[in-house]
């Protein structure tokens, strides 16, 4: 049942500066900690690339599927699932499949009747093409979900990061945050002043809430349920969930 009040922004749409940023982790333990405040939550992955049948309980969407212990079968959760890592719309064609935008928006209608949240993440960035017209920002417009972009705390971060919030508002598209994460280890000074100035000059830049940065765990590709799980406990991801429920008022 849901919460009363509740807008018919019935989730988030997490998506990133890059691949590899962090999008399934932060989607992973906003999802729990969303479920560990009382909320009915759903997930869903609805493209991946590079996804093999030998290593199907690895991929971003069983994960997903797993953290929150979702019901729901892996097919909804990631209705489009491809073997080589590859860009979706080159994926899509070397299988001489397609991506169709409407099987998305059904399967989301139908998931998000069924839970007070429902944490959708995206795959790469936001202009990474799904279709020869269509691309992951085209998703995120049309579902009318607010999003959270996850970016890299370090040199390199700020381009990307400010490049994707500009993206999104010049869509209209309403950002709940800008989450940081530490996509490798932070060992030297220079290291640490790079993290530093990247995190300063986004909070005064960015124009959205920036949080983070999330630590760098070494071990998250072996014991990812653990690794998420006491992630979703730290008070930077408590920050997200406040600022998620927020937006969905």
């Amino acid at each position: 049942m849901r919460r009363t009040g509740q807008s018919t922004h019935t989730g988030v749409f997490i998506t990133g500066t890059d691949t590899a940023v962090g999008k399934t982790l932060v989607s992973a333990v906003l999802a729990l900690q969303m479920k560990q405040q009382g909320y009915t939550v759903g997930v869903m992955k609805p493209i991946e690339t590079g996804v093999s049948k030998a290593r199907l309980a690895q991929s971003d969407g069983a994960r997903l599927q797993g953290i929150v212990e979702s019901d729901e079968a892996l097919g909804a959760i990631s209705p489009f699932r491809f073997e080589l890592p590859l860009t979706p719309l080159a994926a899509a064609q070397a299988e001489g499949r397609q991506i169709d935008p409407a099987v998305i928006y059904k399967v989301y209608r139908l998931l998000s009747d069924r839970y007070e949240c429902l944490v959708m993440e995206g795959v790469g960035g936001v202009h990474v093409p799904l279709a020869p017209k269509f691309a992951v920002i085209d998703l995120v417009a049309h579902l009318k979900l607010p999003a959270v972009v996850v970016g890299r705390s370090r040199l390199g971060g700020i381009n990307h990061a400010l490049l994707t919030v500009e993206a999104l508002q010049r869509r209209k598209i309403p950002i709940v945050a800008l989450v940081l994460n530490q996509t490798e280890p932070v060992r030297s000074k220079i290291d640490r002043l790079q993290e530093r100035t990247t995190v300063e000059i986004l909070r005064k830049k960015a124009g959205v809430p920036v949080i983070g940065p999330l630590p760098y765990r070494s071990e998250l590709s072996r014991q990812f349920r653990r690794s998420a799980t006491r992630l979703a406990h730290s008070a930077a991801i408590k920050k997200l969930a406040k600022v998620v429920r927020r937006a969905m008022k």
